[in-house]
């Protein structure tokens, strides 16, 4: 049986005071007062960009209408019913509404997928011909790479026992061309919150200078240059804090990570690119630099990067600089042909290394097909600061197998290879690597031909790369070599040890007397070296070399 007395409605309304009623003119400015204040906060602590284009920025404005609406409450022109919103909170609703819009559509339409070519142009790339790359100069070859760098600033942090206690070596390492040579630099910071307490008056006093070509390491205090200590970094705190310094005279400006280089007057610098979007968070461009003085806080801004004075090095980040040509050389035919045909679709291989050239820094790549084999297709040259970017055709080993081609050649002593530069040795690319110890120290030096990385030499760290590049030269040259300068002996041999590297399979010898040989085993030879043991004494015609002599022919007695 119906019962019509359990007839409910939804019209309920609210009977109470309006909040208007109950704030005086007083407690109202106090509210704004106080929501000015609380956006205030929230830009001192998160300092984000005031720009719709960026995840911060936009979180910001996200967080500003939040306020908006918490306030907009208390000032309603009347009461509040159930079910019915104000213009007011209506109006914050659309806001947010197309924000989110706004969001999804940038990330949905501005994207590869449809926009294929307008990625792909991002960066352009000149095909050009491998003598643009100068013959290699020693004096200007960062060998030295960035772990060992980091080992070697460590040690001459170690040795000024007034600064360890107080401050610690920033691993950025920036990597710059400095009074005619290969530097990498980085600043000391703050260890910690008390330690920024006890010296924020003086600031950072020093930062660590390596060579790149000698390994050589030195501590530069700024006061030895008359210059003041560092006070606006990335490890200050507070007004001090370099992040939050910069969007404050820029607060509309797009920052990235700043890095830290030097004048060729020593003086300390951080070099502040400046990007834009073509929507939100997406297709990111470099739009300018900020030069910003840590001693002083001042900056100047350059819209236009080639207005910068010309000893700045790093103005294109190299994760940005991969990006773009990754994007080039797959997106040219579209993004469907990048994922599915891939025709003509080419990647940066795994690393890279820096070329230093005409006074700039260049980063330096393999490209390889979408297969990403062992095999390069060429290079690519970028210029951090001018952003001129070259493409060299030139097939060959990439930078891996040319690794393992040099490490093959030491494995009797288990050392390790740094990843390659790409130097020009008598018109032919060539790749050039540092060989370690299980301790990082630099113990040898390796050239690999890199159109055959069979070809390999080496040498030890203090022999010189003139040295090097002379027994490279012998060695690309072994077929023709002079029979006078052939030597025959017989050997009895200690120990015999094969290796197979890539393709390859080397053979190491020592004889009793403690000479080292080896070769590379071929059909010619196999039955020779696939029964050699110790004891066993052999004749043997040779090259002789500083450190292992060239086999050029091995027979059984």
């Amino acid at each position: 049986m119906k019962n019509k007395h359990f007839k409910t409605s939804f019209n309920w309304k609210y009977e109470g005071p309006s909040f208007t009623k109950d704030l005086s003119t007083k407690q109202k400015i106090i509210l704004l007062i106080l929501w000015l204040v609380a956006g205030a906060i929230g830009y001192y602590i998160f300092h984000p960009v005031i720009s719709y284009k960026t995840v911060t920025g936009f979180a910001y404005v996200i967080y500003i209408i939040v306020l908006v609406g918490i306030v907009s409450l208390f000032f309603q022109k009347s009461s509040i019913s159930y079910g019915k919103s104000s213009f007011k909170m209506t109006a914050l609703k659309i806001i947010l509404g197309l924000s989110v819009i706004w969001v999804l559509g940038s990330l949905a339409v501005c994207n590869p997928v449809f926009m294929a070519s307008y990625f792909a142009d991002r960066i352009q790339i000149e095909n050009v011909d491998f003598d643009k790359v100068k013959e290699v100069d020693f004096t200007k070859t960062p060998i030295i790479d960035r772990d060992s760098t980091i080992v070697l600033g460590d040690r001459v942090m170690g040795e000024m026992p007034e600064l360890v206690s107080q401050f610690e070596v920033s691993e950025e390492y920036t990597q710059i061309s400095y009074k005619d040579s290969v530097y990498r630099v980085t600043p000391l910071e703050y260890a910690g919150f008390f330690k920024y307490l006890g010296n924020q008056e003086e600031g950072i006093p020093a930062y660590i200078l390596v060579n790149s070509v000698t390994g050589e390491a030195e501590l530069v205090k700024l006061e030895d240059l008359g210059l003041d200590g560092m006070k606006y970094v990335p490890s200050g705190y507070f007004n001090h804090d370099l992040y939050r310094k910069l969007q404050m005279q820029y607060p509309t400006t797009i920052f990235g990570e700043p890095s830290f280089e030097i004048d060729e007057e020593g003086h300390p610098w951080y070099i502040c690119t400046t990007y834009d979007y073509a929507a939100f968070e997406t297709r990111k461009t470099v739009s300018g630099v900020v030069l910003f003085d840590p001693i002083t806080g001042e900056s100047t801004k350059y819209d236009d990067v080639l207005d910068a004075p010309t000893w700045v090095d790093r103005i294109y980040p190299e994760s940005l600089v991969t990006e773009q040509v990754n994007q080039n050389g797959s997106l040219q035919d579209g993004f469907i042909n990048s994922v599915i045909g891939q025709k003509n679709v080419t990647y940066t291989s795994e690393g890279y290394n820096y070329l230093a050239q005409d006074g700039d820094i260049y980063i330096y790549s393999g490209i390889t097909s979408a297969n990403k084999d062992s095999s390069n297709l060429g290079f690519v040259l970028v210029n951090l600061r001018t952003h001129q970017a070259m493409k060299i055709s030139s097939p060959g080993a990439n930078e891996t197998s040319a690794m393992a081609s040099a490490e093959g050649e030491v494995k009797n002593y288990g050392y390790t290879s740094t990843f390659p530069l790409l130097v020009n040795v008598n018109g032919s690319p060539v790749y050039m690597m540092a060989l370690k110890d299980d301790s990082g120290l630099i113990k040898m030096y390796a050239m690999v031909d890199a159109s055959d990385y069979q070809k390999v030499a080496t040498i030890a760290s203090d022999e010189g790369f003139e040295n090097l590049k002379k027994k490279f030269l012998a060695l690309e040259g072994t077929q023709a070599i002079d029979k006078d300068e052939l030597e025959t002996k017989d050997i009895t041999i200690e120990s015999v040890q094969i290796f197979a590297i890539e393709d390859t399979t080397k053979c190491f010898l020592i004889d009793t007397e403690h000479n080292r040989y080896k070769f590379t085993i071929t059909d010619q030879n196999e039955d020779v070296a696939a029964f050699l043991k110790a004891q066993d004494v052999v004749t043997i015609t040779y090259s002789p070399q500083e450190d292992v002599n060239l086999i050029q022919s091995i027979e059984t007695k």
